[in-house]
């Protein structure tokens, strides 16, 4: 049998359900603009049929809110964590590729290594034609003064390029420390929340905002595993993490990865290595943020090695050692004589075995006791450090036009320089302006790739996202409708209140009269 006031409590039931579910709606319209807020829904159930009519009748009971859940889709959540780690890696080498480029001076008008050579060319011509004049002495000294500033300035920037990278690679591992320890703690709330029968959405939404940041970092492996059941009946779910294989978070412990200084003697001497601090054991990233300037930082282009700064560096270094060695001596990349070089020449005041190219400002004799034999002695020049020698620096007249003593008019070892430096076999594989083009073409190239590559990718993630969005994002229309559609309910469950009120006064009214 029924209880006599078995309408109002069904009535009532629906108000609390349409407050609630109204209550749901201005939550999400609250939040519209609220970044990594994942709509929220009622669950809203019939309550279990207990009141019978008549004997035979069954009555339902009316509704009630058994849970507000998150709206989210863990499969997309994956694909976009995965595909955000690829694009971190990518953008971070987008960008830093074309820092290098920039380095070497080349703009879409203006190509500042084809500009040095060009200006260092033009200035022997006019030498040539003219070996004993001051001026044109002076403007071939200037004029190999800006290619070896061209150089130096190159290598420096390349340099602190290396430099940033490696600090970007400290600052990583702490940002990726730190969003570890920050999922691990909200990992701990989120259980004990759950344990105790309250909502951890706005929790669950924190945890995600963080892992596609990690993501973006590095490659991650997101899991949730069921470990047991809570007191309601659900799931009680653990999550971790994992990069590489190794566990990174596992519900609330959280591991840390730290830097340390390599001081192996090898060419990452003084750079930071990265290890689990608990174990010691090495860390090397698949892709994200990490890797990218990880392979910025060491790559040497050798084998199937990343070609990143030091590769260019080291292209740069050997264009300065063969540059001067042919130059000076006329020694090509092929360990041939083939010219006697500005050695061989004679200059303006008598003096000969002068070299127009040196290190660090440094004499010719100083040079040569650099080392024991020719390719000893060049291997002390970088691009860093090429310079005029101090003696071309200090006397324009040293510098060596002629072929022979007292030939003031004399240019012929001038034309033998002009000759050397438009000669393909310089470089093995071309001219100074050839070898040094190919560089800037292999970092051009390299760069548009990247810019491509991470235009599509991001294209991609951008893609997963907004799917991710249609699903988890709040939809101002349609929580406008659900407010219309709540509002509806709730008036309608208060009429029907204020209807039964009146059944019931009518029906204590007749008691009473009796």
């Amino acid at each position: 049998m029924n209880s006599t006031w078995t309408g109002l409590s069904i009535s009532s039931r629906g108000l609390y359900a349409s407050s609630a579910a109204l209550l749901v709606t201005s939550n999400n319209i609250s939040n519209v603009n609220t970044e990594g807020y994942s709509r929220q829904e009622v669950k809203q159930v019939a309550v279990t049929p207990a009141a019978i009519y008549n004997g035979k009748y069954i009555i339902g009971a009316g509704a009630e809110v058994e849970a507000v859940m998150r709206v989210r889709s863990f499969r997309l959540d994956q694909k976009y964590w995965q595909n955000n780690s690829s694009l971190g890696e990518i953008q971070a080498k987008a960008d830093r590729l074309t820092e290098v480029e920039t380095a070497f001076g080349e703009t879409e008008d203006i190509s500042a290594f084809t500009t040095a050579i060009n200006n260092f060319s033009s200035a022997l011509e006019d030498l040539s034609t003219d070996p004993s004049g001051s001026s044109s002495r002076v403007a071939l000294q200037q004029a190999g003064v800006e290619l070896c500033e061209y150089l130096n300035s190159t290598s420096a920037t390349l340099t602190q390029l290396r430099e940033d990278s490696n600090s970007e690679v400290k600052i990583t591992v702490e940002q990726i420390n730190s969003y570890a320890k920050q999922i691990a703690a909200l990992n701990e709330q989120i259980r004990v929340s759950a344990a105790g029968g309250a909502s951890a959405n706005d929790l669950e939404d924190q945890r995600t905002l963080l892992i596609d940041k990690l993501s973006g970092l590095v490659d991650v492996n997101v899991t949730q595993t069921a470990v047991g059941k809570l007191a309601d009946g659900s799931d009680d779910m653990v999550l971790s993490i994992t990069v590489n294989g190794e566990t990174l978070v596992n519900n609330g412990m959280a591991r840390n990865l730290e830097c340390y200084e390599i001081t192996d003697g090898s060419n990452q001497d003084g750079m930071y290595g990265i290890r689990w601090q608990d174990t010691g054991t090495s860390f090397t990233p698949d892709s994200g943020e990490l890797k990218a300037y990880l392979d910025l930082r060491d790559g040497t282009g050798e084998g199937s090695a990343y070609k990143g700064i030091p590769y260019y560096i080291n292209q740069l270094n050997q264009f300065a050692q063969t540059l001067a060695k042919a130059f000076n001596e006329g020694i090509f990349a092929d360990g041939t004589s083939y010219y006697s070089g500005h050695a061989g020449g004679v200059g303006l005041d008598g003096s000969t075995g002068t070299r127009f190219f040196s290190y660090d400002g440094l004499s010719t004799a100083d040079l040569l006791a650099g080392g024991t034999d020719t390719t000893g002695i060049y291997a002390n020049i970088t691009a860093a450090n090429i310079s005029l020698s101090a003696e071309v620096l200090a006397d324009v007249d040293t510098i060596a036009a002629a072929s022979a003593a007292g030939g003031a008019e004399n240019s012929e070892n001038l034309r033998d320089l002009i000759d050397l430096l438009a000669d393909s076999k310089m470089f093995n594989t071309g001219t100074p302006l050839e070898f040094m083009n190919s560089i800037i073409a292999t970092v051009g190239t390299g760069s548009e790739y990247m810019q491509t590559m991470a235009s599509k990718q991001s294209s991609l993630v951008n893609t997963i996202d907004t799917r991710r969005a249609s699903i988890s994002g709040v939809s101002t229309n349609e929580e406008t409708a659900n407010l219309t559609k709540y509002q509806e309910a709730y008036n309608a469950s208060a009429i029907m209140v204020s209807t039964w009120s009146e059944i019931y006064a009518t029906t204590i009214n007749m008691v009473s009269s009796d």
